[in-house]
């Protein structure tokens, strides 16, 4: 039963994570870590009579199992871009399948050998348990160190991607060598490939199916923004619990089918992040990710603040397991490098990827941080289990629990710590060219935006004359260094300059794109076309690619071929309401780009120097996209009079109906209406406008 004890250990263990997630800025250490520690100091803290109830609310399986876990792998999945993760899926899988796989034996045939020498001979079943609950990497605190070192974004999707599904295949190992050890080791070889093959497939389709179904279900009830939110939160925790319930339940011709919850969720999570994404009212896209971030933090902080409790409580005899401890330590991240290296090396014999760098393979073998899985799977085996044959006097539990609360400790307190360090040695996250001179062209705006904030302070009597001149002084310094800087690394790097306009065009034109899906001026097929298309333009500006003539779209052939009604660009180019819609979005976002960079041309740090032609030749393809749109609206409009008139109307509608909420919304804020009115006034719009 819960307790008012257990809620005040609650709240006051936020708090605490709060106070820790500070400190871990102002002595710029990884956030994970001193949760860790923080957590491992409660202990003694909590045997003080009157601060007893901090350590009341415990960490347990099902806890973490049921409502942590699904919570993280949702928040990493449904931000996972499904063509970026499949141009790298050869490395993921081999990975997080054949990487672990290997790993876990590894390990186990490592430590086998190894710790008799030490005192320590341990059944070889019991070290590929063991193999398979310390080799899965945790997503949780890999990304989070990632995102506040800066990593590449395609070795962070290799990192979770690998993370995610080795979980999946680590739960799904485990399980089966548990049931061994609990089957006196009774091997089924054939069922035990069954049961591996049906948790990953089955997993797998079973996550798919609820994506799309809910995905469904969402585009059904547009515009309820707690009901949106609500449903994602209900997806991630349903496909998991459905799946374990499915794999308890279901057999199939005498055999039991296995479900894995892990694989399920991954999958239902990444159909909601790449095509739910789009059923989702674009307005309330925003608070969904502020949702996700902050559920995600606060169930971080928890886990691993309630780690550091759980781990102090545990080992009882660290003392007596320090040598097994410091040899497992050594063998796990010997055979991280070992695993890591070749299948690395095999991957980058695949033509169709690109190649993984060699200093990314040194921080893939680096980074095998361990978390909240190892410590689920752990909480899963029985506290009083035994092997046939294992004579030592220590609990074959506490031997796990020492040596996998050991290999933890050690990956976040040393590897989480210096992994930081290492990125900087390698020079993984040092500025590229392009970033170097978009640092410093935004440097140049924002000094020169900030200077006429600062005349339009003065002409309006905000400030007085001797601080309009201190600071008009101090930001024309700045700036005037500012932009001759950005002018002369202009000059040294032509290209680099073009590829930084392109960028920024793209960056334009996805954001014009997205407004017009808010003011609902574009389908969500319309939408999805175009931004595939854009991403597709990304893709080749960041392979220096910058020679773009044409408004490119990369269709998938099998699609095309076989599954037409699956290809946006059939369905856009055979229905003229699409395809008008489609021309005039094109119109729309053209015409954006051109005046954005009209605008910024005229900027004092572009103009001084001899940069024209780049501008000329970005701004003449532009000018030719908006010919053609034009063109082909016309043509639509002429052959499609009654269908397209009526379309163009309603865009007319859809822009007066937009403007006519901004202002709502500004008197509304102003407070110059009562809420009462101002729902008054919206029900009327949407009357008038239905």
């Amino acid at each position: 039963m819960f307790s008012v004890t257990i809620f005040l250990s609650l709240f006051s263990l936020l708090l605490l994570s709060m106070g820790v997630f500070f400190l871990s800025k102002k002595f710029n250490m990884p956030y994970t870590v001193l949760l860790l520690i923080s957590g491992l100091l409660l202990i003694p803290i909590s045997e003080i009579g009157f601060l007893s109830f901090l350590s009341k609310f415990e960490l347990t399986s099902e806890l973490l199992f049921f409502i942590f876990l699904p919570t993280l792998i949702f928040e990493s999945a449904f931000n996972i871009e499904f063509k970026k993760f499949w141009n790298n899926k050869v490395a993921i899988f081999s990975l997080s399948i054949f990487g672990f796989l290997a790993s876990t034996f590894l390990i186990a045939g490592g430590l086998y050998y190894i710790l008799p020498y030490i005192g320590f001979e341990l059944p070889f079943i019991f070290l590929v348990l063991f193999g398979t609950i310390i080799s899965a990497t945790d997503p949780v605190a890999v990304l989070a160190l990632f995102k506040e070192y800066g990593a590449p974004k395609r070795l962070a999707m290799i990192f979770e991607g690998e993370s995610l599904f080795n979980d999946a295949t680590s739960l799904a190992v485990f399980l089966i060598v548990l049931e061994i050890i609990l089957k006196n080791g009774h091997v089924d070889l054939l069922g035990g490939l069954l049961t591996f093959a049906s948790m990953l497939i089955g997993g797998a389709l079973f996550g798919t199916a609820i994506g799309f179904g809910f995905s469904k279900i969402i585009e059904k009830i547009r515009n309820y923004q707690n009901v949106e939110i609500t449903l994602t939160m209900v997806v991630a925790h349903l496909t998991f619990i459905m799946a374990e319930i499915l794999s308890e339940t279901l057999v199939l011709g005498g055999f039991e089918v296995k479900i894995s919850s892990i694989v399920a969720t991954v999958c239902a999570s990444i159909v909601i992040g790449n095509y739910g994404r789009y059923k989702i009212s674009p307005q309330i896209e925003i608070y969904m990710h502020k949702f996700w971030d902050y559920f995600a933090f606060i169930s971080n902080s928890l886990v691993f603040v309630m780690m550091g409790i759980k781990f102090a409580t545990l080992v009882n005899n660290f003392h007596v397991f320090w040598p097994l401890v410091i040899m497992t330590i050594l063998v796990c991240s010997l055979v991280r490098i070992i695993t890591v290296y070749p299948t690395i090396g095999l991957c980058n014999l695949n033509k169709k990827e690109a190649k993984i760098p060699r200093k990314w393979q040194h921080l893939l073998a680096f980074g095998d941080l361990k978390g909240a899985l190892a410590v689920i799977l752990l909480l899963l085996v029985p506290a009083d289990f035994t092997i046939e044959g294992y004579n030592l006097g220590f609990n074959l539990y506490e031997v796990l629990t020492a040596m996998t609360v050991g290999v933890i400790f050690f990956t976040l307190l040393f590897k989480a710590t210096f992994l930081g360090r290492l990125m900087d040695k390698l020079g993984i996250n040092k500025l590229t060219k392009l970033e170097k001179l978009e640092y410093l062209e935004s440097k140049a705006i924002i000094f020169s935006k900030v200077l006429n904030e600062v005349n339009k302070f003065q002409k309006r009597g905000y400030i007085t004359t001797e601080t309009h001149r201190k600071l008009k002084a101090k930001y024309s310094k700045l700036y005037e260094k500012a932009y001759k800087t950005c002018g002369k690394v202009s000059e040294r790097n032509t290209n680099v300059f073009k590829k930084m306009l392109l960028v920024y065009a793209i960056g334009i034109e996805k954001h014009s794109l997205k407004n017009l899906l808010i003011q609902q001026e574009v389908t969500e097929k319309v939408f999805r076309y175009l931004n595939e298309k854009l991403n597709y333009q990304m893709d080749l500006v960041e392979a220096n690619q910058t020679q773009i003539y044409e408004f490119k779209y990369k269709s998938n052939g099998f699609v095309r071929k076989y599954l037409p009604y699956f290809d946006l660009k059939t369905q856009i180019h055979q229905d003229p309401k699409h395809l008008f819609t489609y021309y005039r979005a094109l119109r729309i976002i053209s015409i954006k780009v051109l005046e954005e960079l009209n605008e910024i041309s005229k900027d004092n740090h572009l103009k001084d120097f001899d940069k024209k032609e780049v501008f000329y030749d970005i701004i003449k393809n532009y000018e030719k996209f908006l010919k053609q749109s034009t063109k082909k609206m016309k043509e639509i409009l002429s052959n499609n009079k009654r269908i397209s008139y009526k379309l163009d109307e309603n865009f007319a509608q859809m822009g007066i109906h937009t403007v006519e909420e901004k202002i709502i919304n500004d008197l509304s804020k102003k407070e110059m209406i009562t809420p009462k009115l101002n729902l008054l006034l919206r029900e009327q719009i949407l009357d008038e406008n239905a």
